[in-house]
């Protein structure tokens, strides 16, 4: 019986830390020829869950997670995939009026940081 209550202690804490999954996402967003920041870019997940609650009218509504850059081109992403890791590499949209949009597959794993992107005028 002790062991019995010890392995099932031992399953139970396993899995969750096997849940503890989340994908985090920093970098800045520039303008290929001048290389100056951009400032109040979007960015996106393309493929994984990231929601958020607005108040529209009398009810909550659920819609997908847009990021903006800030004044010198700073972002930071993270998902709310409730500690379910993504079935592949996470991937993101880039876009600003005036510059062609951009996705990209990230394949370095679930902490990217000091990401570079370059956005090429329309």
């Amino acid at each position: 019986m002790k062991y019995k209550n010890l392995i099932f202690g031992l399953l139970i804490s396993l899995t969750i830390v096997s849940c503890d999954c989340w994908v985090l996402v920093d970098g800045k967003v520039i303008d290929s020829d001048t290389k100056r920041p951009i400032k109040k870019a979007f960015v996106e997940f393309t493929n994984i869950k990231c929601t958020e609650l607005v108040r529209a009218t009398a009810q909550n509504v659920e819609t997908n997670c847009v990021f903006a850059t800030d004044s010198i081109g700073l972002f930071f992403m993270k998902s709310d995939n409730y500690g379910f890791c993504p079935d592949g590499p996470a991937g993101i949209k880039i876009r600003k009026v005036g510059y062609k949009t951009k996705e990209l597959e990230l394949n370095q794993g679930h902490l990217i940081t000091d990401l570079i992107i370059e956005l090429e005028k329309e």
